[in-house]
């Protein structure tokens, strides 16, 4: 059996008699010291991969100093998940073990690599693309992949039937923006406190930092924001302990929420309409409205657009919106307004919780930059 444990948020691995796992913790440490690795949600992922990975070895009574490649096709055919998720760990074993090869700790990677060449822009040399080594166990995902999301009347339905307003909020934020979890929980009050709407304004664009500590600028609909902002005047700041940090959404006792208990409240929402709902469903949702919407507007790269928005470092993620239902392409809409009615169910309709000042989404058809 292979411990995993967290310590001041480092982890640490241990075998069965708890004894460290010397070559894997120096792996996982350098990591957060070379720099390619600085988010630790990336860093905690990394550590459950190579910890089941190695508890996998434990269980098959094999050395995973010697594994050899045939094992290594019997533990990738263990895992019972998605193709893309099986890419993931296959990454981070093969980064592993190439660095486990290169400091001599093994013999041989139980891995096959290949030269590939990534468009990966380098502003310092000038180069586009930038060559690497890419295992040849990596899965073939299918770019015509059918995403199946629940219709605008049942997201909107659990939106309302969530706990609290602050609850209705997030569902609201992931549904107009495509934000990811993690995104939407870094979230930050001096982001919206700061912004002066004019009238006629549809949307502000404001800076949010995604994967890999990369930012971008993601449209927030006027009336989110507005709604938003009398959260924070008429709810959040009276949370106990609200003023101790900075971050929007918080739990009751006053610290920031995390990943598993936004998944916890969304699943919650969409259990009492009948849908298995999580954040990143609610993502798909936004990016396939999103993409239609831009298509018909006529934009000469839509998809590209989209890849923008949600943050996407490779376009080949972004074309899995491509396959999209005849029924969901009806609902098109022909400008920004149209856009968030028709996500929104047509409207913001106020639960007996909200304040009675809060008023519907208005958008019209201007956008600035803030941030």
């Amino acid at each position: 059996m292979t411990h995993l444990v967290f310590r001041a948020g480092k982890p640490y691995l241990f075998d069965a008699g708890w004894k460290t796992l010397l070559v894997p913790n120096d792996w996982l440490f350098s990591l957060r010291s070379d720099g390619r690795t600085q988010s630790p949600r990336t860093w905690r992922a990394y550590a459950y991969g190579l910890g089941d990975h190695l508890a996998w070895c434990d269980r098959e009574h094999l050395d995973w100093q010697t594994l050899g490649r045939t094992d290594m096709d019997r533990y990738l055919a263990s895992l019972a998940t998605n193709d893309g998720s099986i890419n993931h760990r296959i990454t981070l074993l093969a980064r592993f073990y190439q660095w486990c090869e290169k400091a001599g700790e093994i013999f041989r990677s139980p891995f096959v690599l290949r030269e590939a060449f990534v468009r990966r822009p380098n502003f310092l040399t000038g180069q586009m693309t930038q060559r690497i080594m890419r295992p040849t166990a990596l899965r073939q995902v299918s770019r015509g992949e059918t995403i199946i999301v629940p219709s605008a009347a049942a997201i909107w339905a659990a939106r309302n039937g969530a706990a609290s307003w602050r609850d209705q909020l997030m569902i609201e934020t992931l549904i107009f923006t495509g934000l990811r979890c993690s995104e939407l929980l870094d979230l930050e009050v001096s982001q919206f406190c700061d912004v002066r709407l004019g009238a006629k304004e549809s949307a502000v664009l404001l800076k949010i930092m995604g994967k890999g500590r990369k930012t971008r600028k993601v449209p927030f609909p006027a009336g989110l924001i507005r709604n938003l902002q009398r959260y924070l005047t008429l709810d959040r700041q009276y949370v106990e302990g609200a003023g101790r940090t900075t971050r929007i959404f918080l739990s009751a006792k006053g610290v920031p929420l995390s990943a598993s208990g936004v998944q916890l409240i969304i699943r919650q929402a969409g259990k009492k309409q009948g849908l298995a709902l999580r954040p990143h469903l609610l993502r798909h949702f936004f990016a396939c409205h999103r993409l239609k919407y831009l298509t018909d507007l006529g934009l000469g790269d839509p998809l590209g657009q989209l890849q923008r928005e949600l943050g996407h470092s490779q376009i080949t993620t972004t074309m899995r919106y491509l396959h999209l239902t005849d029924e969901m392409r009806a609902q098109i809409a022909s400008d920004h307004q149209d856009f968030i009615a028709r996500i929104a169910g047509g409207k913001v309709e106020l639960t007996a919780d909200w304040p009675s000042r809060l008023a519907p989404l208005a958008i019209t058809t201007e956008m600035r930059a803030h941030g």
